[in-house]
């Protein structure tokens, strides 16, 4: 589930942010920092003074008062030290103890019971001792006659670390802390210009595609600033062409439905019969008419719904082309009109077959509809596997000025001069179709230097 919140999502970031930083931190000081400082602080300290001590041991004579007393003095000022270098109230009792050739004990540490003889093995690691357990260091003198050992208990050991998780890892939460509160609310403060931008657009009144002026805003906002100005203007764009199409679709309808009208009062009032059936056939062309141009309306409709959908399938494209050259062929003998086909027969593709045999239907039906009298229609088919197909129709009829074959495609136009009636969608149509099956629609010249010809490139499969 994604967050709907800018914000929301900023502030769970920067928190999860923090807390992965400081528990880092922590980890750092636990298992790496600390026990660094302990080894190289503690334990070697522990280990030289181990060392001087069983060197001194060497050096003096054993067993003397001298040697004690001097033992003695040495680890008073080895307390004071300890003691001196710590900020609060400290009572650093280390132990020392040291053991001849025999493993036996010769010193101790004062005011401490007896400790027993430890096994010449133990030289250092945890003793339990005067019950506390102590961590020791011990070590022989250079002609190996005593041996030393120095330890401090846990408690001391901690007490000399101090806690630098605690004092470290939480005045850094609480500065942390801090930094996300400050981040939280400048980030809070940084969105209120979106806000007001989005209260600007929702204050606008619906029809009001006017530009948002980009210089007032943010650096930041601009962007969508800009790709919401070029929204609004495709929107425009799209309106107007949905009104002009409203127009135009009312006022193709509204003449041959007047029409109709007007030739039903004058057929109440005929009482010739050949007058009679003569107004019935302008009526039914009329109606034939208006019914072409409900269902191209209602094709175009299709075709710009998000509902339009494709069937894709294997498609005999020759068998295709024939079956529409058949369908029309009575349309063109009744004219003279020859219809030939010729080009490869085994051509078969993945397409939407509806989208072909209509984009055909419209092209011949225009072909027929506007040829002359005698007249010849070529239709051509070429094979590019596995690129794809060319469909070529051309004819031999008045054809179609050079200024105006840009403007074919457009809806509702309509040669300028042709008395032929007709609703100038039918190239939008197979325009649409070719483009929503992936081809292209082009025109080419027609025949004998005269009329006009497309040409349909389909694709191999449908791009996906």
């Amino acid at each position: 589930m994604h967050l709907r919140s800018f914000f929301v999502r900023t502030a769970l970031l920067q928190v999860a942010g923090i807390f992965f930083l400081w528990g880092i931190l922590v980890f750092w000081l636990t298992f790496s920092y600390l026990p660094a400082i302990e080894k190289q602080s503690l334990d070697d300290q522990l280990q030289s003074i181990a060392q001087g001590v069983a060197n001194m041991s060497a050096d003096l004579s054993s067993g003397s008062d001298k040697y004690e007393v001097f033992l003695h003095d040495f680890e008073v000022m080895y307390i004071n030290a300890i003691n001196k270098s710590m900020f609060s109230k400290f009572q650093y009792r280390p132990l020392i103890a040291v053991f001849d050739k025999n493993n036996k004990l010769i010193y101790a540490s004062p005011m401490r019971e007896a400790i027993d003889a430890l096994p010449e093995n133990k030289m250092s690691g945890i003793l339990n001792y005067a019950g506390e357990s102590w961590h020791i260091f011990g070590s022989w003198s250079k002609n190996k006659e005593f041996r030393a050992i120095v330890g401090e208990t846990y408690s001391d050991r901690a007490a000399r670390l101090g806690n630098p998780v605690g004092g470290t890892a939480i005045p850094l939460a609480v500065i942390l802390g801090t930094i996300l509160l400050t981040m939280l609310f400048t980030a809070y403060y940084s969105l209120r210009p979106l806000s007001r931008t989005a209260k600007m657009i929702a204050s606008r009144q619906p029809g009001n595609f006017t530009a948002i002026d980009v210089n007032e805003q943010y650096q930041e906002i601009r962007p969508i600033i800009i790709e919401i100005n070029q929204l609004m203007a495709r929107i425009e764009a799209a309106t107007l062409r949905e009104k002009r199409f409203m127009e135009d679709a009312a006022h193709e309808l509204r003449t041959p439905v007047a029409a109709a009208l007007a030739q039903l009062h004058l057929l109440i009032q005929l009482q010739d019969k050949e007058e009679r059936l003569e107004v019935i056939e302008d009526m039914q062309r009329g109606l034939d008419r208006a019914a072409s141009l409900s269902r191209q309306l209602i094709d175009i409709s299709r075709l710009e719904s998000e509902s339009f959908t494709l069937k894709i399938s294997p498609v005999d494209v020759y068998d295709e082309v024939s079956n529409c050259i058949a369908f029309y062929a009575p349309s063109a003998l009744k004219k003279g009109i020859n219809i030939s086909l010729d080009g490869d027969k085994k051509v078969v593709i993945n397409t939407d077959c509806q989208s072909l045999i209509v984009t055909l239907s419209n092209l011949l039906d225009n072909a027929i509809k506007y040829g002359n009298t005698d007249g010849m229609i070529e239709v051509s088919l070429h094979s590019y596997a596995p690129i794809g197909c060319k469909i070529t129709i051309r004819d031999n009829g008045p054809g179609v000025s050079a200024e105006h074959r840009d403007t074919l495609f457009q809806r509702f136009f309509r040669v300028p001069g042709v008395m032929q009636g007709g609703s100038g969608l039918g190239l939008a149509i197979a325009y649409s179709l070719t483009q929503k099956i992936g081809g292209n629609l082009y025109v080419t010249e027609g025949l004998q230097d005269k009329g006009i010809g497309f040409v349909i490139d389909l694709p191999q499969n449908i791009p996906s």
